[in-house]
């Protein structure tokens, strides 16, 4: 897969993943790009793996383990800094992704912090695109 979406519920935003490096899933991981936009904000960066390989996955691989939902939030943090995700669950089946982002962690340039809104139902087929997307959970 060459890129995870996840549009937002509210039609207006969403979080992309794409770009991974390299592209050939039986290589070391490396490095991939997300980007986050809703109405008038578009940002994107950079993810290193750093050495050890580092992404994402688990987040979504933990939040489908907890599908009916969870109390506070799931996080994951790129090794780097240059990316966070916080994922909470309102009991009526909406996940918030609270995005953070910055420019790299040696160029603190600009953040920013944006929100994307996903259902549980989308909690199965998202972990299921992360690992193909990611390869297998870090």
């Amino acid at each position: 897969m060459d890129e995870l979406l996840i549009p937002s519920a509210t039609g207006s935003g969403g979080l992309l993943f794409y770009n991974r490096s390299p592209s050939e899933r039986t290589l070391p991981f490396e490095t991939f790009w997300v980007r986050v936009w809703d109405q008038n904000l578009v940002a994107a960066t950079r993810v290193y793996a750093g050495y050890v390989p580092s992404h994402p996955g688990s987040l979504f691989a933990a939040m489908k383990s907890q599908w009916s939902g969870w109390s506070g939030s799931i996080t994951w943090c790129a090794l780097e800094g240059e990316l966070s995700l916080s994922c909470t669950h309102d009991q009526l089946g909406h996940i918030a992704i609270e995005v953070e982002m910055q420019s790299s962690s040696w160029d603190d340039t600009w953040q920013v912090k944006a929100t994307v809104i996903t259902e549980a139902g989308q909690l199965e087929s998202l972990a299921r695109k992360a690992v193909s997307f990611f390869g297998c959970e870090a």
